[in-house]
């Protein structure tokens, strides 16, 4: 009989803690955004390369071309000549620019703004898109067993979408596809700008992507200030998606507790949730439609 009393003193109690939680996570000031951090990741973003660096990057791009063109005019001089010797230098110079790795520095999602709308129903936008996810399926889905040279087609695929039709209504599913694979192959900064774009394109998108960069930048970047503002906007915005919820609101808590600093490299304080495990239940979204 005593024993009876005593588990049910701790049911009622556990009723009552649960009971208090929803109000507690409602009314705590700690699981709001600040008004102004929620209009810059909106209106802007973290980490979303400036007019400067575009510039740099352009300019870079020019000076590529004008090199490359230089030596295959050079070539085509001594091709008309009777120098051999000089010839093959410039033939050899030209072959090894080629085979130098050229790097775009700024992705797609990076170049465009913020303010793009996905909501045209475009049916040359969504044979690409089809496209793209048919390979995204096909290289595992990101799974343990993945297929990158497929994975690195579904990316480019995405990408075109967003480039070539930026007021479709799957932009914003191609930005988060993209994202999903930048991470994959660990791109984190673009992978959080991707993410970002996401529900900026569409404010009531479907996807988590709130949620991911904010782990994205409290877990890989470990720029935990701005974490905590995107975490707060998934808590808000992104409950159905409870596991990550409930990841966000641990977060949130020891973020913001007395005496925390949020920029600190530290490892996730007390967490029982693995890396593994928020990577698995962000993903579950894909069995959506």
């Amino acid at each position: 009989m005593a024993k009876k009393l005593f588990i049910s003193a701790e049911l009622l109690l556990l009723v009552f803690i649960l009971g208090c939680d929803e109000p507690a996570v409602k009314d705590d000031p700690r699981f709001r955004a600040d008004p102004t951090q929620a209009t810059f990741v909106t209106t802007q973003g973290f980490g979303v390369p400036d007019a400067a660096e575009a510039d740099k990057v352009e300019h870079l791009a020019q000076k590529r071309n004008e090199y490359r063109q230089s030596l295959v005019e050079l070539l085509r001089h001594y091709q008309m000549s009777a120098d051999i010797t000089k010839r093959q230098w410039a033939q050899h110079e030209l072959e090894a620019l080629d085979r130098v790795p050229h790097y775009r520095y700024l992705m797609t999602a990076e170049v465009l703004p913020p303010d793009l709308i996905a909501s045209s129903d475009i049916e040359d936008a969504n044979i690409l898109f089809n496209e793209a996810m048919e390979l995204y399926k096909q290289a595992g889905g990101l799974l343990i067993i993945t297929d990158e040279d497929k994975l690195r087609g579904a990316l480019n695929k995405f990408n075109q979408v967003i480039a070539r039709f930026p007021s479709s209504n799957k932009i914003d599913d191609s930005a988060y596809r993209a994202g999903r694979i930048y991470e994959h192959f660990k791109d984190w900064e673009i992978a959080m700008v991707y993410y970002q774009r996401c529900f900026q394109w569409n404010d009531v998108t479907a996807y988590p992507a709130r949620f991911r960069a904010g782990y994205i930048l409290d877990q890989r970047l470990l720029r935990r200030t701005e974490a905590l503002t995107l975490y707060q906007l998934s808590v808000e915005r992104e409950a159905r998606y409870t596991k990550n919820t409930e990841f966000a609101q641990k977060r949130i808590l020891e973020l913001t507790k007395p005496g925390s600093q949020p920029g600190a490299p530290a490892p996730l304080p007390g967490s029982t949730m693995s890396n593994t495990s928020v990577d698995a239940f962000s993903e579950t979204l894909d069995t959506m439609p």
